[in-house]
């Protein structure tokens, strides 16, 4: 699969401007790097409800000199959101907060966490069975579809934004938000790539296995056939 000019994903390996890296340590390392954003999400809330008693308090129209409890709760880290909805969007909380009020993102946290955690041990030393891979590439794969809706339907507004006047803190967010889609695509690619690897590598023995017995069978019934003969 090429992305571009210069990356080329295959099952085994990907190639970055003819650089081989296996997709296995790749496939870790970005996984790491995901669960930490899906973990830092799940603190919010997990700090929000302990110091608001609210499941996402969220309030993105804050100032620099805000306090740290505020802080840390105006940025949606699991889309990459730095500031970047409110300047294109003229929002005053978080994306989730106008859905359902933080619910759903919380649920989704978790559920991130916990699969990629589940790939992450199945990455470094349980291939087998293949179905521990099953909950990450669901998840991931979700997650990366979620961010292209919500990437198609502010596009009009960051087309906009850029045509105005683009400061420093604007390209900066726009930069972290395109980076962490991109970088989600390719972890997606990349995972799923290795997963059709492993599936190469391991149904052809599991499906050897599971003849042997049978051709095993079929020769004893004929031994006995042809002695019955005799």
């Amino acid at each position: 699969m090429r992305l571009l000019w210069c990356i080329y994903i295959e099952e085994r390996e990907t190639r970055l401007c003819n650089l081989r890296i296996p997709n296995r340590p790749l496939a870790i390392i970005f996984a790491f790097f995901q669960l930490f954003v899906a973990s830092s999400s799940l603190f919010q809330h997990i700090f929000s409800i302990y110091m608001h008693r609210h499941v996402f308090l969220c309030r993105s129209n804050i100032t620099f000199d805000a306090p740290f409890e505020d802080q840390i709760l105006a940025h949606d880290v699991i889309i990459f959101d730095f500031g970047l909805m409110r300047r294109v969007l003229g929002t005053q909380e978080c994306v989730a907060n106008y859905l359902d009020g933080g619910y759903m993102r919380f649920a989704w946290t978790i559920e991130h966490s916990s699969a990629l955690s589940l790939s992450i041990l199945a990455l470094f030393c349980i291939p087998k069975p293949l179905w521990l891979y099953w909950p990450g590439l669901l998840m991931q794969s979700s997650y990366s579809l979620g961010l292209s809706v919500l990437t198609m339907a502010i596009a009009p507004k960051m087309l906009e934004a850029m045509g105005g006047r683009v400061d420093v803190e604007l390209a900066i967010q726009m930069g972290v938000y395109i980076f962490g889609f991109t970088f989600n695509w390719i972890f997606t690619f990349i995972l799923w790539h290795y997963y059709w690897h492993l599936e190469r590598l391991y149904l052809p023995l599991s499906s050897t296995t599971t003849t042997t017995p049978r051709s095993v069978h079929l020769s004893n019934s004929h031994t006995k056939h042809t002695a019955v003969l005799v």
